[in-house]
């Protein structure tokens, strides 16, 4: 077995989960992460299944499923991140977000959220930095990048998680479109 596989037994051991407590996690897993292919079981000569948990799912599960110290959300953003720094490397691509300034007026379109929303987000990201986010430019206010990154990272974290995963995903897809040789 390679080394991206684990068999589920010593997955098992490692969490000290009985096997309906480990039947649990992997249908919450697969709920979580429907796209992601985590499970793999094989038949042995003997007739016998054997399930294989994929080692991404096993590091997930430490830093993400049992990690009680921190938000849900705050681990799993940066668990995507490093998985796409990892993927970026290998493929030898440049950093991926680059932030820039918006104006106020076009920021529900940018987050596809309603104003009121908005100005909640903003109201909260001043308390926050201690010098100003905001700047007016020809009599409109604009937020800078920081800011604009700020309320990617911290307040609006479902669609920021949401784009992470669908860029990892297109970065596995080129990943493995890379490993397939044709004739």
């Amino acid at each position: 077995m390679s080394e991206e596989w684990m068999e589920r037994k010593e997955v098992q051991k490692m969490f000290l989960l009985t096997t309906k407590q480990f039947g649990r996690v992997m249908r919450n897993v697969k709920r979580r992460h429907e796209y992601d292919y985590y499970l793999w079981i094989k038949r042995d000569k003997d007739k016998k299944t054997k399930m294989y948990v994929n080692q991404e799912c096993v590091d997930w599960l430490k830093e993400v499923y049992f990690n009680k110290e921190e938000h849900y959300l705050t681990s799993e953003i940066r668990f995507y991140k490093k998985k796409i720094i990892d993927l970026e490397n290998e493929l030898g691509i440049d950093k991926r977000q680059k932030y820039q300034s918006f104006s106020l007026r076009f920021l529900p379109y940018l987050f596809g959220k309603n104003i009121s929303a908005i100005h909640v987000a903003l109201h909260r990201m001043k308390k926050v930095f201690p010098y100003p986010i905001t700047f007016e430019d020809d009599g409109v206010i604009c937020v800078k990048e920081e800011g604009i990154r700020w309320l990617y990272e911290n307040y609006f974290k479902r669609d920021y998680l949401k784009e992470l995963e669908e860029y990892k995903w297109k970065l596995e897809i080129r990943k493995n479109n890379g490993k397939v040789k044709t004739r």
